[in-house]
């Protein structure tokens, strides 16, 4: 090994597979994120957040929240002060904070409307308004917005109508001719029974049907509509709550909880390497990627030499029969379209990883078990192996003691070259289509990103898997050669 490492192309070999290797152990650290399950982390196809620090970058909008989670989820009395309330009739409703009830997934803590009105008095509309003020300080509206809350209803019976209204206000801030506020409605919810668990809507978000149909027009994006930055930055996230009492001969007790209010901004920059078209951290897909290429590079290679070198050494040994049987069923594998192959191969077994390594290194030993008879033929004329022989060696003794050690040069130059065939294959396959869904590899990355409409334009996507796939399949080809140099002195170089 220090050998292989004192040679230039050696050194730079390993460095780059050790940086590998690293990358891939330490990559639940380098990234909390998983990499097919974390979708929309934050805005598709959002740009590395480094390029908002290069000049002209300054437009890009990132990932926002408008409450924090303890604020949201109500954790205590003083989040009520993030809330403007409004009420249109006092005399028969109540807004406080409830500490005994909450939302089971943020725990007790939420915010309480009562209305209550005894038999014969008057009954009354109200309406209760729930609304937070929040700042946007980017130039570029956010890729999506998700509103969020939870809900929990008493006492509906008896009332004419109750609806809850979620809306979106962009307020003037004097920076431009906005002098007014203008309202989006992104949701209006009837509510006609009790709920007898926490309700929590999924809808509130500018990429599903009901928040865009309140946006008429062929390609309209809610989010680059409410959120104009050249008419304001102020906005606002509101609950409306409309309640028709109408029967005086009824008492009416109706009461609403209400937790994990929120606003989140998907923003168009993300991460080291920004995001894919769902959303997802291509960097975490980037270095866990690096574990499926190494093993499968590795793993490979070693079952194709490991096949090609007993192929080999017992053709060539053994002769006869054995060997004619050997090399033809060799030559049968050789002239066989090796892609085509696997493609039907893997379709037929299933695109899993382990699939993958077997069929890679079951259909990579054929030219490998040549080279090795060639050598073996040789090996068993020379004097050594003549000796072994003439004191009643048997043939396993003399294969395992005197060939294969003498063909084990060749193991290791070919091990290091056959791991690029490898993993170009695995990328290949992956890139066509035949990847096993439960993991993300460099090949798959290349599949997905070139799946999409412009993908060239989406260089973050890309570059990173091509670069890493070429990087590493190098590493192994110099380190290859330089372990050839150091096993065969004619090809070394005068210094």
């Amino acid at each position: 090994m220090k050998k292989v490492c004192s040679d230039r192309r050696g050194a730079l070999g390993v460095g780059i597979i050790v940086l590998f290797i690293v990358l891939a152990i330490i990559a639940p650290l380098l990234t909390p994120h998983d990499p097919y399950l974390d979708t929309y982390l934050s805005g598709d196809y959002a740009v590395p957040i480094w390029l908002s620090n290069l000049p002209g970058g300054n437009h890009y909008s990132v990932n926002m929240v408008m409450l924090n989670d303890s604020v949201a989820a109500f954790d205590n009395v003083a989040a009520m002060s993030a809330w403007n309330i409004s009420i249109s009739d006092t005399s028969h409703t109540h807004v406080g904070y409830c500490s005994s009830v909450g939302d089971p997934k943020s725990g007790p803590g939420c915010l309480a409307f009562e209305y209550y009105r005894r038999k014969g008095e008057t009954p009354s509309t109200v309406d209760v308004v729930f609304e937070s003020e929040f700042v946007y300080p980017y130039i570029d509206s956010p890729r999506r917005f998700v509103g969020s809350y939870s809900m929990l209803t008493e006492g509906i019976t008896g009332l004419r109508e109750i609806r809850l209204q979620t809306m979106l206000n962009r307020n003037p801030d004097g920076s431009s001719n906005q002098t007014e506020v203008v309202s989006y409605i992104l949701k209006t919810k009837k509510l006609s029974s009790d709920t007898t668990v926490w309700e929590i809507p999924t809808d509130i978000d500018s990429y599903s049907q009901t928040v865009t149909t309140q946006f008429p027009g062929a390609g309209k994006d809610p989010s680059r509509i409410v959120f104009n930055t050249t008419e304001s930055h102020k906005y606002s996230f509101m609950l409306k709550l409309t309640l028709d009492d109408f029967d005086p001969e009824q008492e009416i007790r109706f009461v609403v909880y209400l937790d994990g209010i929120n606003l989140r901004l998907y923003g168009n920059a993300f991460g080291y390497l920004g995001t894919d078209a769902q959303g997802r951290d291509i960097f975490t897909q980037l270095v866990y990627g690096t574990r499926i290429s190494l093993l499968v590079g590795l793993l490979a290679a070693v079952l194709g030499t490991v096949i090609g070198l007993f192929v080999g050494v017992v053709s060539g040994y053994v002769g006869s029969v054995v060997d004619e049987l050997l090399m033809r069923f060799t030559d049968m594998l050789l002239v066989l379209p090796n892609l085509p192959l696997l493609l039907v191969l893997i379709a037929v077994l299933g695109p899993s990883t382990w699939n993958l390594i077997l069929l890679i290194g079951v259909l990579g030993w054929m030219g490998f078990a040549r080279v090795v008879r060639s050598q073996t033929l040789s090996l068993k004329e020379r004097p050594f192996v003549e000796a072994a022989k003439a004191v009643g060696a048997r043939k396993f003794y003399i294969i395992s003691r005197h060939i294969v050690p003498n063909v084990m040069s060749l193991v290791y130059v070919t091990l290091a070259l056959s791991v690029p065939g490898a993993i170009i294959s695995e990328a290949a396959l992956s890139f066509l289509g035949l990847f096993d869904p439960s993991v993300m590899s460099w090949g798959r990355m290349l599949h997905d990103s070139m799946a999409v409409e412009r993908s060239v334009e989406k260089w973050w996507w890309t570059l990173p898997p091509g670069i890493s796939i070429a990087l590493l399949s190098l590493s192994f080809i110099m380190i290859g050669y330089a372990i050839d140099d150091v096993l065969n002195p004619k090809l070394r170089q005068r210094q």
